[in-house]
């Protein structure tokens, strides 16, 4: 029996992401004549075992080493017996239509070599690498120089992403992108397959360029949008991908480009270099600016609130506070102001108000409390203290106003107790969610694709990216593992947990250092109680490091480990079963207030 289609899917590490990538086509093949075959390079997660367990009717080839992506597709396609052959990624999801909208485009214009589709990312948003032109020296350069930026739309400046096709919109392009790349068997058995000289990047738009040579054309298809994970654009950022793709590039231009090879090796060495000073600029502007400018502005309130305090309270006839109060004394608040902000998360793009009023009281009350142990002569005035406290979240509130005067996501996360919902049955329905998101604006939305098609909820990306472009966190909810373009894990449960995070963790013991210096200012008041006195007597460990003030109910290896702890984050009164929940619960949506709250959940 002849075959349809021939699906190739190259994995490296990456078994939950591939996991979920065999399920969406296994829906996408039902009607359709499929063969599937995943190429594994290597992979030391147990991708293979896991594959041969859960999806017996793939074919999995298991590489002792790693081939690169162009060599691991070849070897699959050699035995590839379709009519039609599929690259594909494995952090992709197709939808149930996409494989038979694909096949039908392809037979009704015989013209068509290739076809790419539209991508968006976990995010929802448009993935602009889905359609691409021939990148030319010319092209090269107005990419470089910014013009394709300033003109995306005009057909010669904008067109290394083809801008004269809006994403929504189907037509021919020059170049295809290799996460889904669909290549009639007939013309790639004529022109060969991917050159293996590219070890990674580039080899889909060399591949696209040689169809176009034998003479066929190259489509883009807008209709059947897929997601693709790790095409999100903050994944592509780093030095060592900008570096490995413009070499890439290179070798383009040194196989099509001849004459123009070193003309086009000095644009490539330049755009390296350009594109790493506009990511890290970037960076800088999303990350640093805002700490920058929080600690400067900060500061200048905090030296016109003393210098009028100097003049009008403290030294009203005559005098000034010594040099180092504003060489030493107010830069070093600044700076641990901010600092300590920062890691209450206060500078979080999802940060909500009250997020950013407890992290403003928890700093300002170690600041003063810290204040009780500096030396009789660096003791200003507490009252001070609580105003450059003021006058540094007067800064971070102008702050964020001004970087965020742009955007179309608010000043803060604006939910409404709820951080987190669920689609599927009993839960959120998918029928006008987009509009319900609007309104309750979770922070994070649970898909459980059990329930639902893939096309519906890719399709609920795409629109509520529209209305908050950064306002929500996708996920895909499976019993092992829950799926998101920004988790760090990638094939285990601990994605979803956020003590399971480096930066939470860090996070929770600022915090708890912050409680031990308020517990050491408040120690006569905290003697009168037995909850106090347990508190007090476990301070040095606490600051040592050695234990944590708020833990698990009932810690065991499903958690993320925590240092024992001194109370629990829940009620004393619970069976085995709630708390699992419970502790799952917490470990997943831990946040500086929770601990506060068990904390003051007690009679002290």
């Amino acid at each position: 029996m002849s075959m349809d289609l021939s699906v190739i899917v190259v994995n490296y590490n990456v078994k939950a992401y591939i996991d979920q990538c065999l399920r969406s086509v296994q829906r996408a093949s039902q009607g359709l004549q499929v063969e599937v075959i995943v190429v594994d390079n290597a992979s030391s997660d147990g991708s293979v075992a896991h594959i041969e367990k859960h999806f017996p009717w793939v074919t999995c080839i298991a590489s002792p080493k790693n081939l690169g992506f162009g060599r691991a597709n070849n070897l699959a396609a050699a035995q590839a017996k379709g009519e039609f052959v599929l690259y594909l990624n494995p952090d992709t999801v197709v939808s149930e239509d996409n494989f038979r909208r694909a096949i039908e485009v392809m037979r009704a214009q015989p013209e068509i070599g290739s076809m790419g589709c539209r991508m968006i990312d976990g995010s929802g948003h448009f993935l602009p690498e889905s359609k691409r032109g021939l990148p030319t020296p010319a092209v090269a350069l107005y990419r470089i120089v910014g013009l394709a930026k300033l003109f995306p739309k005009h057909p010669r400046f904008g067109a290394y992403y083809a801008g004269h096709l809006a994403p929504e919109e189907s037509g021919y392009v020059d170049v295809h992108c290799g996460a889904w790349m669909l290549m009639r068997g007939a013309v790639l058995q004529e022109i060969g397959g991917f050159d293996e000289t590219f070890f990674m990047y580039g080899e889909d738009i060399d591949l696209s360029y040689r169809v176009l040579l034998a003479g066929y054309r190259n489509y883009y298809l807008a209709d059947r949008p897929i997601l693709h994970y790790k095409g999100e654009s903050t994944k592509h950022q780093s030095w060592h991908y900008i570096k490995t793709f413009h070499e890439a590039m290179a070798i383009f231009a040194t196989k099509h480009f001849q004459g123009q090879a070193l003309a086009y090796r000095a644009l490539i060495s330049l755009g390296i270099y350009a594109k790493g000073l506009a990511t890290l600029t970037r960076s800088w502007g999303r990350t640093v600016l805002p700490f920058l400018l929080t600690l400067f502005i900060g500061y200048v309130l905090s030296d016109g609130v003393s210098t009028y305090w100097e003049r009008n309270h403290r030294y009203v006839e005559g005098g000034a506070y010594p040099e180092r109060f504003r060489l030493v004394f107010l830069p070093l608040f600044a700076v641990f102001w901010t600092v300590s902000m920062a890691f209450l998360g206060a500078f979080s793009k999802f940060a909500s108000l009250r997020r950013v009023v407890t992290a403003f009281l928890i700093t300002s009350g170690v600041m003063l409390a810290s204040y009780a142990f500096l030396p009789m002569d660096w003791r200003f005035s507490r009252a001070l203290v609580a105003l450059f406290s003021l006058g540094h979240l007067v800064g971070f509130f102008a702050v964020r106003a001004s970087l965020n005067a742009r955007g179309r996501s608010g000043l803060f996360y604006r939910g409404y107790g709820q951080a987190e919902a669920h689609v599927g049955s009993g839960k959120w329905p998918m029928d006008s969610l987009a509009l319900r998101v609007l309104h309750l604006r979770p922070k994070t939305l649970f898909f459980h694709p059990e329930e639902h098609s893939f096309q519906g909820m890719i399709d609920a990306m795409i629109s509520i990216a529209a209305l908050l472009p950064d306002g929500v966190r996708f996920r895909m909810a499976y019993p092992s593992w829950t799926l998101g373009s920004d988790t760090q894990a990638s094939a285990s449960d601990s994605g979803k947990l956020a003590l399971s995070q480096s930066p939470v963790r860090r996070q929770k013991r600022a915090l708890d250092v912050g409680i031990g210096l308020l517990a050491l200012f408040g120690v006569a008041l905290l003697l009168w109680t037995k909850r106090g006195r347990r508190m007090l007597s476990h301070v040095p460990a606490v600051l040592s490091g050695r234990m944590t003030w708020v833990g698990y109910l009932v810690p065991g290896p499903h958690l993320p480990p925590l240092r024992p702890s001194v109370f629990q984050h829940g009620p004393g009164t619970f069976t085995v079963d709630i708390a699992h929940d419970a502790d799952l619960r917490y470990a997943e949506n831990w946040r500086p207030e929770l601990d506060v709250y068990a904390l003051l959940s007690g009679s002290f």
